[in-house]
């Protein structure tokens, strides 16, 4: 065989596998075949909502021994994530254990070997219920020794409720929530006049926030396909922005990341903190803006730069007869009623054929009662049973029935008994007239199933989650970048504790801290032990009094463990950078190695430094011509030496030897000096006066 064919073809079967089998949802009951396995796993085994929680390794293991072998780690995620609130209007599967959350995600999902599951009752009521009643059609399993059904009853309509998302091969599908009350209706009025409300049926998130181009949504209902936009739940607080509800599938953890991302990029400016608040009773996210920001113009920022406002792609895509296929509302209502009204069909043809056998039997009973004399003789005078089984096939009696006979007690021939069994044999005639009458009339199905939707709204439904409004979206580029910038007073203690004063209200009076002028807009650069150089923004730091600590640097910065920050200039224009190190050696360094317009919360290198060693001074030269360098110890020592001697290198340098110091010591203190007696001045390398 050519091998181009032979590629395509195992190309063409493993394609149609994909999407058949594994990427896309029946549109009858709206579950994957991996979805589906998980439920009937836990149907058969009994781990119903009336019964203890199992393990989920137990659960997951079944499911790829019999019915989806994909891997127990993806059959886990599976039903994990139909338990997940946040994710369901009305999960699937109940649950014990951390199934993920709207902080972190599904990335919350504990080990399956802590964690508990069973099928959740609106699952065993209305998606399940049927199926012993040959309600569809049972196929044999990948190993060919269970049988298992190709698809569910389901009166719950999943795939609008619940949604789905999965990629295909060269397709996608991605289906919104709605909310189950106002699915219901939606299926009843269909089913009572044919008609779709397209404009009013609205998507419902289980996460809430607040849809904001309804105008858009009608179309989605017509044709399969759209977008819906969906912005996080705010409220404004003086200064601070609170988020209490987000677009679906937006976490927090990974959204406080983007906004961080977001401000480093300069895309949001004036934010100062960003804090996440949430506990076991609610959700919440702080946004913290600058005393000068405009909170409004801050808020637009965010939502245009970040998931706060969130695009979720419509693409109803699902499995009709193999193949899939784009759906409208419409398309769904009318296979959802027909798969429906076919289950309701053969429940009552499975009910009815029940009953016939039983109405056989009774009639049989109530004939043989009619001369019941008779029956004892010939029985009595018969060789054996098989052999009176035979004498009463000459009676009209089928097989049936003459074992019915045979095995009827003598208590039956009682007066009440016979009684009995004649009212017994009119309520079953009664009954398959009646089963007769729903199986003949699409009518009747049609009002049996209106009246468990009724049920299952009643039982599950509730209140709208999420706004649907129509306002204009504000693009990036007609948000106002930034508000007016503040002269400001930066200032850093000895505890790496920053703070920014506005210049009107600030005073010094205290001998530890650094303090140096600046402006809101500018950046600050601050110098690490570990030889590295941070841009950070000064509006980064939350403003404060000058009676106030102020805040921690760290948290702002991305730091080694070990590292800490030495100084800080303001002064991002000056020539060069001089260090000093703990062991004697002193480097200069041109600034546009480290200049910048953006924040650098990584870091810079400016110094090559051995493990052992670490940057004790750093700071700008301005118009300093010396530097004086101390050394630890009973006989301290000083070198003094011109700047100008000392040849500007590279970050990758580590610098020359400054002072030799002893075993021992280290340098204790360096400062620079416009002016020295020229006869103090020493030799690079030297041990220096004493002091």
């Amino acid at each position: 065989m050519d091998i181009i064919q032979e590629v395509s073809q195992n190309f063409i079967d493993s394609a149609y596998d994909t999407n058949t089998n594994r990427a896309f949802p029946d549109a009858r009951d709206g579950l994957k075949p991996g979805m589906r396995a998980c439920l009937w796993e836990m149907y058969t085994k009994g781990y119903t909502s009336n019964k203890p929680h199992v393990k989920s390794a137990k659960i997951d293991g079944g499911v790829a021994a019999l019915w989806w072998p994909h891997g127990t780690v993806a059959i886990y995620e599976t039903f994990a994530r139909m338990s997940q609130p946040f994710t369901n209007n009305v999960p699937e599967v109940d649950f014990h254990g951390a199934n993920g959350n709207v902080i972190l995600g599904g990335s919350a999902i504990a080990a399956d070997r802590y964690s508990e599951a069973r099928l959740a009752f609106v699952t065993e009521k209305y998606m399940l219920d049927g199926v012993e009643k040959n309600a569809v059609d049972m196929i044999w399993n990948f190993s060919e020794d269970e049988k298992w059904p190709s698809v569910l009853p389901a009166v719950f309509p999943r795939l609008l409720v619940n949604g789905s998302q999965g990629i295909g091969v060269s397709i996608a599908n991605s289906w919104a929530c709605h909310n189950l009350s106002e699915t219901c209706k939606v299926l009843e009025d269909y089913m009572d006049s044919n008609i779709i409300d397209n404009d009013n049926y609205l998507p419902d998130w289980p996460c809430g926030a607040t849809i904001v181009n309804r105008d858009e949504l009608p179309q989605i209902n017509k044709t399969g396909q759209g977008k819906i936009v969906t912005e996080a739940k705010y409220e404004i607080v003086g200064k601070e922005i609170h988020f209490t509800e987000f677009p679906y599938q937006v976490y927090i953890e990974p959204l406080i990341d983007e906004i961080k991302d977001a401000i480093e990029k300069d895309k949001v400016h004036n934010v100062v903190d960003v804090f996440n608040k949430s506990d076991k009773r609610r959700v919440l996210l702080t946004v913290t803006c600058s005393s000068a920001a405009k909170v409004k113009s801050v808020l637009q920022e965010l939502l245009s730069s970040t998931s706060l406002r969130s695009q979720f792609n419509v693409n109803q895509v699902a499995i009709v007869g193999k193949t899939p296929k784009l759906l409208t509302l419409e398309d769904m209502c009318r296979i959802y009623v027909s798969h429906n009204l076919s289950c309701i069909k053969r429940e009552y043809e499975y009910d009815l054929a029940k009953t016939l056998d039983r109405i056989e039997i009774l009639e049989g009973l109530a004939k043989a009662l009619g001369d019941i004399d008779g029956l004892i003789r010939l029985i009595k005078n018969s060789e054996s049973a098989a052999k009176a089984k035979e004498k009463l096939f000459g009676y009209d009696f089928t097989e049936r029935q003459a074992d019915a006979i045979l095995a009827m007690k003598l208590s039956r021939l009682a007066h009440l008994e016979v009684d009995s069994v004649l009212q017994e044999l009119k309520e079953k005639r009664m009954l398959a007239n009646s089963l007769r009458f729903v199986i003949d009339s699409e009518c009747e199905q049609k009002k049996i199933l209106c009246e468990r939707l009724q049920q299952l709204a009643k039982e599950f439904g509730g209140s709208r989650r999420t706004q649907v409004i129509q306002k204009e979206i504000v693009k990036p580029s007609n948000v106002k970048k930034k508000d007016e910038p503040q002269d400001v007073v930066f200032c850093l203690d000895e505890n790496a504790y920053a703070k920014v004063v506005p210049l009107g209200k600030f005073h010094t009076n205290e001998s530890n801290v650094r303090e140096d002028k600046t402006c809101t807009d500018k950046l600050v650069i601050l110098y690490s032990n570990r030889g590295r150089a941070y841009r950070l923004k000064v509006d980064a730091v939350k403003p404060c009094l000058n009676s106030e600590k102020g805040t921690a640097i760290g948290p702002l910065l991305e730091l080694a463990p070990d590292e800490k920050i030495v100084d800080f200039s303001v002064n991002a224009t000056c020539p060069a950078l001089i260090m000093v190190t703990k062991s004697g050696r002193v480097k200069v360094m041109g600034a546009k190695h480290i200049d910048g317009t953006t924040q650098n919360k990584r870091g810079i290198p400016m110094m090559k430094l051995n493990e052992e060693d670490e940057i004790v001074y750093c700071s700008c030269i301005d118009d300093k011509s010396f530097v004086e360098i101390r050394s630890s110890g009973l006989e301290s020592r000083k070198a003094i030496f011109q700047i100008s001697d000392i040849t500007p290198t590279g970050k990758s340098s580590s610098g020359r030897i400054g002072i030799k110091l002893k075993d021992g010591e280290h340098v204790s203190h360096v400062r620079l000096l416009e002016d020295v007696d020229k006869r103090r001045i020493s030799r690079l390398g030297t041990r220096g006066a004493k002091v």
